[in-house]
């Protein structure tokens, strides 16, 4: 059985919410406000709701088996010849969701910042880091994430209180947005940009059992859900919807645009470095729980000889979408629009299939939820 080491709540905490609010610097805002114009700073909230409310429910299948992760479960619901059918669905999203989610990033870093350097170079750079970080283990990701967590929360808050003199509380108005029914409709469905949650299924006993994995999950989606929501307002009340829904990224505008004299300038050079730290552990840790899934479904107890290859496999994700426009409009609209039917739908349909089934796992000192 592969050894992924112990952290504390706070570390996974810290690492769960690093990995769901990263996007914020990326397109989805953009997505969101052009989906569902002034009303999009709380339809992320309702897409936050619901994914609390399918996080329960997985809760629910962790805690009939204690003790075990998510690759055991399907093991042993399903049976062997399923369960690694299942598992290796999963391995299959994470890898495309770490290339994807590193193009996404190359796109709008040569955007940017870095418009005549070949996005191969820039991708391989950052894949050297990435596969240190794998070789590491899960512990010194969890530990790189607490050291960048700080900053991170820090850089993000500097750029939404320093962009006040640019805000227009009347952008968020009309408060309905496109509708009641499309706001509800996206937010439901976008519920997939919460999805990552999941990958805390797969480290349960690095976090020492179900009663914490709830609370890290809980805690985490309300952080995440706020400072989401709070970013795309925001954005909103600085460049109203229809600026705000063609904006690649709408945090490194705002960040852009603060300016009170010739000494205090050029503030998204903060964006750039927090921006880095942040895409490094989501793309970290994504790429390693594809490792990690691989490991425990097949019985491998070494996962630094599987690095090269899935590196490989991640580099090939990354590089194949030809320009910006067709990753988000392809990869990244997947990931964050219909993930939900992979990450949250397969575990569901297991816990029914349990109930059915009557399969449940022996109780444990970490049973208690």
């Amino acid at each position: 059985m592969m050894k992924e080491g112990n952290f504390g709540i706070r570390e996974a905490v810290y690492l769960t919410i690093l990995v769901l609010i990263t996007k914020i610097f990326y397109t989805s805002i953009r997505v969101v406000v052009k989906t569902t114009g002034t009303a999009s700073w709380y339809s992320t909230l309702i897409s936050c709701v619901t994914s609390i409310v399918l996080f329960l429910l997985l809760y629910t299948l962790m805690k009939r088996f204690p003790g075990k992760d998510l690759v055991q479960i399907f093991d042993k619901v399903t049976g062997k010849i399923i369960g690694k059918i299942l598992s290796l669905v999963f391995v299959l999203y994470f890898i495309y969701y770490a290339g994807s989610s590193l193009r996404e990033f190359v796109e709008m870093i040569k955007a940017y910042n870095l418009p005549y350097t070949p996005p191969s170079l820039i991708l391989a750079a950052f894949i050297t880091v990435i596969v240190s970080l794998a070789y590491v283990g899960l512990e010194g990701i969890s530990r790189f994430a607490v050291v960048s967590f700080y900053p991170i929360m820090v850089g993000i808050l500097a750029i939404l209180l320093l962009a006040v003199p640019y805000y227009n509380f009347n952008a968020i108005f009309p408060i309905g947005g496109y509708g009641i029914s499309k706001t509800l409709s996206v937010g439901l469905l976008r519920s997939s940009a919460y999805t990552e949650v999941v990958i805390l299924a797969f480290i349960i006993n690095s976090i020492h059992g179900v009663k914490i994995f709830k609370k890290t999950g809980l805690i985490s989606l309300g952080i995440a859900g706020i400072i989401i929501s709070a970013t795309i307002l925001c954005s909103l009340m600085a460049f109203d919807y229809p600026q705000g829904g063609e904006n690649v990224s709408d945090l490194f505008q705002l960040a852009r645009i603060i300016y009170f004299n010739r000494f205090f300038q050029r503030i998204e050079s903060i964006f750039l470095f927090i921006w880095i730290m942040a895409s490094l552990v989501t793309v970290g840790a994504t790429f390693y729980i594809s490792l990690s899934i691989f490991c425990k479904a097949f019985n491998v107890e070494q996962h630094r000889p599987l690095i090269l290859p899935f590196s490989f496999l991640t580099f090939m994700v990354a590089l194949e979408p030809k320009s910006l426009t067709e990753v988000t409009q392809r990869n990244i609209a997947f990931v964050r629009t219909y993930s939900i039917f992979i990450l949250y739908l397969i575990p569901i349909f297991v816990l029914l299939l349990a109930f059915i089934l009557g399969k449940k796992g022996a109780e444990t000192k970490h049973a208690k939820g």
